[in-house]
Parts: structure tokens; sequence; C-alpha cells
């Protein structure tokens, strides 16, 4: 092959490379910022659903202020209605838990621990939130301890 078509594949290479880079950076960043958003204060989540939703409303200063105190009031009323409920959730997921684990034999329950852990990794929170800090909400087998850390309850919350 002529050093030429070498150089020119090279080239080709390094573009599909640079491109998969970005890609794969601008889906973790994009992650990234989606839980960073999840664990903010209910100003800050008021001010970006604001921002979001009334780019092109033209609302004067007046209907500004009401929307943002509506906004704010929806968000933190859903974030004190999601501290009550998480118990209640927190009691399915672990009832869940212990249903599967009666299910699977024991290769499996290792397995699908080992799963549990990278799903966490992969998405920032089990899908059983089952609860780290609460002893009595593990499943009967032996979970890592940070299977169960979620972070779908506010920040303010825990």
């Amino acid at each position: 092959m002529s050093p030429t078509w070498k150089a020119a594949i090279g080239v080709i290479l390094i573009f599909i490379l640079g491109w998969f880079g970005g890609a794969l950076t601008t889906l973790g960043l994009t992650r990234h910022k989606a839980l960073v958003l999840m664990q903010r204060s209910p100003e800050a989540i008021a001010f970006l659903l604001e921002r979001q939703t009334t780019r092109n409303l033209r609302l004067n200063e007046n209907q500004r202020t009401q929307f943002h105190s509506l906004i704010f009031e929806n968000v933190r009323e859903r974030m004190e209605l999601q501290k009550q409920i998480q118990p209640q959730i927190m009691a399915v997921n672990r009832q869940t838990m212990q249903d599967i684990d009666a299910l699977l034999t024991p290769d499996q329950q290792q397995r699908f621990q080992e799963n549990l852990v990278l799903f966490k990794d992969r998405f920032g929170r089990n899908p059983f939130n089952v609860g780290s800090n609460d002893k009595s909400a593990a499943p009967t087998t032996n979970l890592p301890s940070d299977v169960g850390a979620g972070t779908n309850a506010p920040a303010a919350s825990k």
C-alpha cells in the first residue's frame, strides 16, 4: 500500500475516533448534568424549569414573578411529597428484592447483585433503592453496602 493511502486511512481513522470520543464525552456530560439537576434545591430546579419553558413567551415582570412563584411552589411540594412517600417506596423495593432473592438460585443471586452494582455505576442509583443507611432494608442476600444507595430522593432530605 502506498504511503499516500496509509496517510489517508490514518486521517480517516483519526476523524472517526474523534467523532466517537466527542459523542461519548457529550453523553457523559449530559448524564452528569441530569444527575446534578436531580440533587439541586427547589429554587434551582424552578429556575431551570422557568428558563426552559418560558423562552419565547415574552412574559412581563409581573407574569415572570408569578410564574416563578407557581413553579417554585410546585417543585417544593413535589419534594415534600417525595419525602413522605419515600418510606413506602423503599418498603416496596425491599419486598421486591426479597421476592427476587427467593426466586433465584445462589449463583443467580450473586450475578444479580453484580448486575445491580453495574447498574448503579452506570446510572448513579440502584433500581431497587433499598437504602444503604437502613440496615433492616437489606434483603436476605449479602448485597454490597453501596448497592442500595439511591439518588432519587432530593439532596435536602438526606
